[in-house]
């Protein structure tokens, strides 16, 4: 048995063991590489039975180890090593001298016979700065790869997706430390656009696809079209792969045939689910979907909440693309129910809606009609409104859950006229910018928002109380009891205002891991005119929140402190959580 084990695991009866150390380089990145192509560490816990089969394993490593030092650009690098200490424990140092590294000199792409330039009347020049690479700066071999890659797509990208490298050519100045570089290309014939072949479709009319194509037949070959369809698709939410792919040659009328393969998902979704909140209390929720209503990509949606103090029901009817790619037609009703401190509120709405998107602009314009009935607050009443939603938007931050870079700015403006009294009607207008400045590589940000809002053309008595203006909320004056920030009455029952601005810091400092820290500041007013005045009384709380970084968004918790508590309405503190940040 002794032989046996002998011959199959001899690393188990050797008495030798080893640590490898490699000293001598500052470049992060190449010391990674040649760590993961090292024998020496990576059989490290396997030694070898005697101390010349360890110098055998180190020098059969150098000549791997000297190749990645050239393709990180240190081409006169060069490796030596020393092993110290006695049996049974060994130390082995291997020594980097990495010398300085090259340079790129010149970068051409060059026709397949790797003489004349390639000079293309409907491509922009391929220079090394357009295909990502810096001359005058040292330059990996994934660096020059990834140039070849660039060299193929920007010929996808005006007419040429057959283009194919031929071969490389590198050259090493050692006299100057340069590197002269140059790509040798087939570019292959100029391509059009050819007839598209569709498959996979079961439930999906193949016209919505066709209406969806970034490319018509007989334009120029541009990979970018391909791309941006292939994501148009996938954001549907009807397919679950959208796979793109062209033919290996032009047919007869000089195009080349396009060819989609769709793999559907469902088109249907129901789910059922409970909740609590400090606001809404236990409550249970249902949404079903259909994404596909005629095979047009049409969704009717239906989403109904019921709680001990905030009930909804929402149907609506999208249609994509109405009279123009990026056109939303939508149609709303809506029914809820609340029973707050400030009030106890009926409403009905119908609404309809037409939307348009551009990269990081939206625009929404629609019409609707609302009766709300009111009661058990300081001024019930019942009304009957027609109102013309505008809704614009401009946003350039960079995630919709943890936004950490880019602006955002919202406008929306809702003129009301009521249907019961002919001279009564005013215009409520909301203004919101929001800021987000990253501090240390995005992992801590300052988060700022502003909010503006304004009702002007009638007294406050006459506008519904869940119209007017009533702070805190969950990331507004968080700490105060919930919409109960405005002029109160004798009783202390919210009046609610016809102006208010609201004003929002946050620190977003992400910990270990997944865990974040924010603490946060909020100040807001809430007054009776349509312009905030001077004098204004000034609401201050301040909180902490912790986040949870999951890999859908941000867990958030927060707690809020209000420091103008006021007796009888708020408590020493709200607790909140949601999904996403604040804002």
């Amino acid at each position: 048995m002794r032989t046996i084990s002998t011959l199959l695991f001899p690393w188990v009866l050797s008495a030798l063991t080893y640590e490898t150390q490699l000293v001598g380089l500052a470049d992060d990145a190449c010391l990674n590489a040649l760590k993961s192509r090292s024998q020496l560490l990576s059989l490290q816990e396997r030694p070898p039975a005697s101390v010349n089969g360890l110098r055998y394993r180190v020098e059969a490593d150098l000549p791997k180890l000297t190749e990645v030092l050239k393709a990180f650009s240190y081409y006169d690098g060069a490796l030596t090593y020393e092993i110290t200490g006695e049996e049974p424990t060994y130390q082995v140092t291997v020594f980097i001298h990495p010398g300085i590294p090259y340079k790129l000199g010149s970068y051409q792409v060059v026709h397949a016979g790797c003489i004349e330039p390639v000079h293309l009347p409907n491509c922009c020049p391929l220079t090394a700065e357009q295909l990502g690479l810096t001359l005058g700066k040292p330059t990996s071999s994934i660096d020059l790869v990834n140039g070849e890659l660039g060299v193929l797509t920007e010929l996808s990208r005006c007419g040429y997706p057959l283009a194919f490298l031929d071969k490389r050519r590198i050259e090493v100045d050692t006299e100057h430390k340069e590197v002269n570089a140059a790509v040798c290309v087939e570019e292959g014939p100029f391509s059009k656009f050819g007839p598209t072949s569709i498959f996979g479709l079961t439930g999906v009319h193949p016209r919505y696809i066709e209406r969806r194509l970034e490319w018509r037949e007989g334009e120029a070959y541009d990979s970018d079209a391909v791309a941006a369809t292939q994501e148009r698709l996938m954001n549907t939410n009807l397919f679950s792969s959208v796979y793109i792919s062209h033919g290996e040659e032009l047919d007869g009328q000089g195009e080349l045939p396009m060819k989609l393969r769709l793999t559907e998902a469902k088109h249907r979704k129901l789910s059922f689910g409970v909740f609590y909140g400090t606001v809404d209390g236990p409550g249970v929720s249902f949404v079903w979907t259909n994404y596909n209503l005629r095979g047009m990509g049409e969704v009717l949606h239906f989403k109904g909440e019921v709680s001990t103090r905030v009930s909804d029901g929402h149907l609506e009817y999208r249609k994509p693309d109405f009279l123009g790619v990026g056109q939303t037609y939508r149609l709303h009703g809506d029914v809820s129910q609340e029973d707050i401190k400030p009030y106890r509120a009926f409403s009905v709405q119908a609404s309809t809606f037409f939307d348009k998107k551009w990269e990081q602009k939206s625009v929404s314009v629609g019409a609707k009609v609302e009766h709300v009935h009111v009661s058990h607050s300081a001024t019930n009443g019942t009304y009957l409104l027609a109102g013309l939603p505008v809704f614009a938007a401009y946003d350039s931050s960079d995630d919709d859950l943890n936004p950490t870079t880019g602006t955002t700015l919202v406008y929306q403006v809702t003129p009301y006229q009521s249907l019961f009294h002919a001279t009564q009607r005013f215009v409520k207008q909301r203004l919101t910018m929001t800021g987000y400045i990253p501090l240390s590589s995005k992992k801590c940000v300052l988060a700022l928002r502003g909010q503006f809002g304004s009702i002007a053309g009638a007294q406050r008595q006459n506008v519904p109380l869940p119209l007017l203006f009533l702070g805190g909320s969950i990331d507004e004056l968080r700490g105060y009891r919930y919409k109960t920030v405005s002029p109160l009455n004798s009783d202390n029952q919210p009046l609610g205002g016809r102006s208010a601005v609201f004003l929002t810091a946050e620190l977003r400092i992400r910990l270990v891991g997944p865990l974040g820290l924010v603490p946060f500041a909020d100040f807001g007013t809430v007054t009776s005119s349509e312009i905030p005045t001077l004098d204004a009384k000034w609401f201050k709380s301040v909180g902490v929140g912790v986040r949870y970084f999951a890999f859908f968004g941000p867990l958030r918790f927060d707690v809020g402190f209000p420091l103008d508590r006021r007796k009888g309405l708020d408590s020493l503190f709200k607790l909140y959580a949601s999904v996403g940040q604040a804002f």
